[in-house]
């Protein structure tokens, strides 16, 4: 169901005047998106089933309309299972209608409800062969001669259009992307407690290499590298679709590292080149930048020819070993997302050691912005915010050209300020000066969203995809566009994919559960919530997800169970209002949902500003409370 269908009073006229709750819907196809089934399924569910069709006869004709609160009701209580089989041997009714309505699927129409002209058949009315007749073989001469004419005149613009097209310079083609994907390196040390700073290293050489030549050089991000580690390196090539992989090991002793690296052309595993670096780890961004102007040499053919490793912003000054070592470790947790507030301490202990160190700063604000919304949530956002711009603009203080800081002041201000203006700017800025960074996409892709950008959300999810083809976190996002977009089928494939090949990722449970339970298959997003619930160790998230699904399928007294367990890990950290408003807006008490949700406001909770799009609040729309509360926002 379409947002822009739903009226403003969320009810229309019965037929003595007074209202019916629900939508009307007019017509076969309207019902089955409603049900989010085929037209055929629907149809036999009528004729076998008991769904509630009315009929309205006109001219030996009857149309088709239904209203939604009647749907659903008996969709509660039916639980209609579906049967492709009795499906495929049903025979559909025909419209009733001269009316032919096109099969759109397009992002932008669902979001915006699926607005189509409709095409309409003309047919020859009464009487027409009272018209003049013409003969369709033989056409008068004035036409023979009017036909001749603008044949010629069409032959003349072509050539006039050729020469201006051949005159006119072009721009050439973008040059085809080489892709070079960096294995994590090993450790060597013999010491399980250096991993963090092995798998740092990669991330850095990862971050170095991506700013070689971003039009040319694409550089696969750190979780896609790891998660393809291990495997044989034509398996690699094939799954990330790369030319080139480079390895490397680790082996550190104090603050003396030795790194071994070597460069491999994919196709044949051939080795391109190898070199081994024994410095002191202050020396470390040295080794970085040489590394790199090395790897850009082997592979420089197929990149600009004025390519140039520029060192000379970090050559200049050398690094504090134990900044540096505390700044690996932050980024080792952040990568992970495992636990943001030892990232934050390691953050913190980095800038403690070296008060300049702008990636820190970086680092830390990056941290706080995670840890201020939906589903990471534990702090505040009126906590975790502020926090997080504070550290983005002490950063941008030291270096003016740091994306990942301009990317936390985007989302700052789209999440938090609610100033799209301002985050659309940051955005900008940030995927200009960091465009092999994921996480200026994933953040934008989010801003699109929100936005209600669908198209544009997709385009940069695809961007996203190119520098983490396999990232579980980065292909979800995927999903949520999808689940937004309400295409919920390609929002449970993908989910479903992702799920497939990382089982305990929770976050992909979100969205296939909230998928299911839009095309009210709540037995089969129960059993997604209920798994994500135990993956998450009960995130208060999935607790509200799985309380308004329970509330939805007619089970009251659970929805209320998880509100009281909502409000037991309320006792002890922070939980957001918004998971409250959810499980009331299940049970239909929308007054209470409301008041939570005014809560949530002041809370500036982030997932506020989606709820323009979001389907679980469709049944607040006709409340002018909500209406009010979007316009506070700036959502519309």
């Amino acid at each position: 169901m379409s947002l822009a269908d739903i009226p403003a009073s969320g009810a229309n006229p019965g037929a003595e005047g007074s209202p019916l709750p629900g939508k009307k819907l007019v017509s076969w196809k309207e019902i089955a998106g409603h049900l989010g089934r085929e037209t055929r399924t629907v149809q036999r569910w009528e004729k076998t089933e008991g769904l509630p069709i009315r009929r309205h006869e006109h001219q030996k004709k009857s149309t088709v309309y239904a209203y939604t609160s009647e749907l659903d009701e008996w969709f509660k209580r039916r639980q209609p299972a579906d049967d492709p089989e009795a499906d495929a041997a049903f025979v559909p009714e025909p419209d009733a209608t001269s009316i032919t309505e096109p099969d759109v699927d397009t992002l932008s129409e669902k979001a915006n409800g699926g607005a189509v002209l409709p095409v309409v058949a003309i047919v020859p009315e009464a009487g027409s062969e009272d018209l003049p007749s013409v003969e369709p073989d033989k056409p008068p001469p004035n036409i023979r001669k009017q036909v001749a004419l603008g044949l010629v005149s069409f032959a003349i613009l072509c050539i006039i259009a050729y020469a201006v097209y051949k005159l006119i310079p072009t721009k050439p083609p973008p040059p085809e992307k080489v892709r070079l994907v960096v294995l994590p390196f090993k450790n060597i040390s013999g010491d399980p407690k250096q991993d963090y700073f092995s798998a740092g290293l990669t991330d850095e050489m990862i971050t170095r290499l991506g700013s070689l030549d971003p039009r040319r050089l694409g550089v696969i991000a750190a979780a896609s590298s790891s998660a393809q580690s291990g495997k044989p390196l034509k398996e690699i090539g094939r799954a990330l679709n790369v030319q080139y992989a480079l390895e490397g090991s680790v082996r550190r002793e104090g603050n003396q590292v030795r790194i071994d690296v070597h460069l491999i052309q994919v196709s044949d595993q051939t080795d391109l080149w190898a070199d081994s670096y024994s410095r002191d780890l202050t020396d470390i961004l040295l080794v970085q930048d040489e590394v790199g102007a090395a790897v850009a040499s082997q592979i420089r053919t197929a990149l600009a020819a004025t390519t140039v490793m520029s060192s000379s912003k970090f050559a200049n000054r050398s690094v504090n070993a134990e900044a540096y070592d505390a700044y690996l470790s932050g980024r080792f947790y952040w990568t992970n997302r495992g636990d943001l507030h030892k990232s934050i301490e390691a953050y913190q202990l980095a800038i403690q050691k070296d008060p300049q160190y702008a990636l820190a700063y970086a680092g830390l604000a990056g941290s706080y912005a995670l840890l201020g919304q939906v589903p990471y949530d534990d702090m505040s956002p009126l906590e975790a915010k502020p926090k997080a711009r504070a550290a983005a603009e002490h950063a941008l203080q030291l270096d003016p050209l740091l994306g990942e800081a301009h990317a936390v002041l985007a989302n700052v201000a789209f999440s938090y300020d609610w100033n799209f203006e301002v985050a659309e700017q940051e955005f900008q800025r940030a995927l200009a000066l960091s465009p092999n960074n994921p996480t200026p996409h994933l953040w934008f892709s989010h801003y699109c969203i929100v936005r209600n950008r669908l198209p544009q959300a997709i385009e940069e999810n695809s961007r996203l995809l190119e520098i983490e083809p396999v990232s579980p976190l980065f292909n979800i996002n995927r999903a949520e566009i999808y689940y937004h977009a309400r295409n919920y089928d390609a929002a449970i494939t993908t989910a479903s994919r992702a799920i497939e090949q990382y089982p305990n990722y929770w976050l992909a449970y979100i969205w296939l559960g909230s998928a299911l339970r839009e095309k009210k298959m709540y037995k089969e997003a129960l059993e997604q919530f209920s798994k994500g619930r135990a993956a998450s160790h009960d995130h208060p998230v999935m607790i509200s997800l799985y309380g308004h699904a329970l509330a939805l399928s007619g089970d009251a007294a659970g929805a209320h169970k998880a509100l009281d367990d909502l409000q037991h890990i309320a006792q002890s950290r922070y939980v957001s209002s918004l998971y409250f408003a959810a499980v009331y807006t299940g049970l239909g008490e929308n007054h209470t949902a409301l008041d939570w949700l005014d809560r949530a406001y002041t809370e500036r909770n982030d997932r506020l500003v989606y709820l323009g799009s979001e389907p679980m609040a469709d049944p607040l729309r006709s409340d002018p409370r909500f209406a009010r509360l979007l316009a506070r926002i700036g959502v519309h």
